[in-house]
């Protein structure tokens, strides 16, 4: 590449050359005309030699100095063009993850619309079983004042047997898990103490558990026939009666509401809640609200301890002041858990997230649904979150419940132990992140996390 200036410089010095060559000449002719007068006569012609020389000195620096910056100029060219090389290549690159992560989201989305599908008619078979309970229910009123001696009987002899001791759910999936292993009940019985369970209440809840599960196995051999005429000619006694004596209907204190909206062809389900019920935390079901203040009598129970003024650091929600709760070790809300976004093209939310927790189980959960470790001293659940600007990650919120057994005395003075809730706290993550270590306040035993793998989002 030849630069202009340069070009330009070589025509003023070849210039220069020849006119002081036509110089010299000239010098030379005048001085043979010319008559030394005195020995300390300068020439102008001498001057103007030196001059000129000087010129040509200064041209070739700047010559010299121009040819610098081209060498310059063409290294920078070099680079540059390194660059766009690497650019290219990054641009290609990003095109194949671009594709694959399509490719992976649509392989998502299919099987998301197989787990709806699925649901839908699961749906579909839970509301024709409502149907058939609800016209059962109509029959099952009939026979309600000739089994109320009997019921007596029995809740007085469930007493004197210790039945009326409720067995958690969790606990009892524990231990039906753990029998189809072919684990032994004293290897059973250590995990759950080592959970924080007490061992009566282990023996206990292995008794009541063994003989569900026997019940169970006996109603897929079929119907005892002698049950069968027995309870043949009660009902057709019952109806006789029944005609005459009832004329209205069992209501029922929870109901499951299907509607499908006309517009997005989507099938939603409602829980509602009558008789002194209401929608538990989570919306996944029905709780207890004696004193009608909607919050469920559990969560009032542990609520008694709330602190008056935030803690700097919380470790729980009861850290917390008011209706705040204990998010990542800091009191707040669930609804400010983002700081928002100068620039905010899109809105997003998250409708699934798969979770991997520290017992290597990897679940993929819509907000309302969860697990539990510790044999069910402690549980965990996805839920809703706020929409958040597309330029910020979004956080999975994670509700920890943990639960332990509370004493307290009734009206006769007796005492009673039951499993409440002991402690609850709010974890935020984004995806990719780990919880810290969560513990337990009653088991020193447990610590557990949670890591938000993929958080799965709609953004509009």
């Amino acid at each position: 590449m030849v630069n202009k200036k340069f070009v330009v410089l070589f025509v003023l010095v070849m210039m220069l050359v020849l006119s002081l060559s036509v110089s010299a000449e000239n010098l030379t002719k005048s001085s043979k005309n010319v008559t030394v007068k005195t020995n300390v006569t300068i020439d102008p012609n001498t001057q103007k030699i030196t001059f000129l020389q000087l010129k040509i000195n200064s041209l070739e620096k700047q010559i010299s100095k121009l040819n610098i910056d081209l060498t310059t100029l063409e290294n920078k060219v070099t680079r540059v063009g390194q660059d766009v090389q690497i650019i290219n290549s990054q641009q290609s690159t990003l095109e194949k993850d671009v594709k694959k992560d399509v490719g992976s989201v649509a392989t998502g989305l299919a099987g998301l619309q197989k787990n709806l599908d699925t649901t839908k008619d699961n749906l579909t078979e839970v509301a024709q079983d409502l149907e058939g309970t609800q016209s059962f229910n109509t029959f099952l009123a009939f026979i309600i004042f000739l089994i109320v001696v009997g019921i007596i009987g029995i809740i007085f002899y469930a007493k004197k047997k210790g039945f009326g001791r409720k067995v958690h759910p969790h606990v009892a999936n524990y231990i039906t898990n753990h029998i189809k292993q072919g684990k032994k009940f004293e290897h059973i019985k250590q995990n759950l103490v080592k959970a924080g369970w007490n061992e009566k209440d282990v023996h206990h809840a292995y008794k009541h558990t063994m003989k569900k599960n026997y019940q169970s196995y006996k109603k897929t051999q079929g119907p005892d026939k002698k049950k069968i005429v027995i309870i043949s000619l009660i009902g057709i006694v019952i109806i006789i009666i029944g005609i005459f004596s009832l004329s209205s209907s069992v209501g029922q204190a929870v109901k499951i509401q299907q509607n499908v909206n006309t517009e997005t062809k989507v099938l939603t389900t409602d829980i509602i809640c009558e008789d002194g019920l209401i929608l538990n935390p989570t919306g996944d079901g029905c709780c207890k609200d004696v004193d009608t203040n909607s919050v469920c009598d559990d969560v009032d129970a542990y609520q008694k301890n709330k602190a008056i003024e935030d803690k700097a650091v919380c470790a729980d929600n009861n850290d917390c002041s008011s209706d705040k709760v204990c998010i990542n070790n800091k009191c707040g809300y669930v609804k400010d858990i983002y700081q928002g976004s100068s620039v905010c093209s899109q809105k997003c939310t998250y409708y699934s997230v798969e979770t991997i927790t520290s017992d290597e189980e990897t679940y993929f959960h819509k907000p309302g649904q969860g697990g539990y470790t510790a044999a069910g001293g402690l549980t965990w659940d996805l839920l809703d979150a706020p929409s958040h600007c597309i330029e910020e990650n979004a956080l999975a919120v994670f509700e920890i419940s943990k639960f332990g057994p509370t004493t307290s005395i009734d009206d006769e003075g007796n005492k009673i132990t039951k499993i409440d809730i002991i402690g609850k706290e709010i974890v935020a993550l984004e995806q990719g992140k780990k919880s810290k270590i969560i513990t337990h306040p009653a088991n020193s035993n447990i610590k557990f996390t949670l890591l938000a793998d993929e958080i799965f989002e709609n953004c509009n």
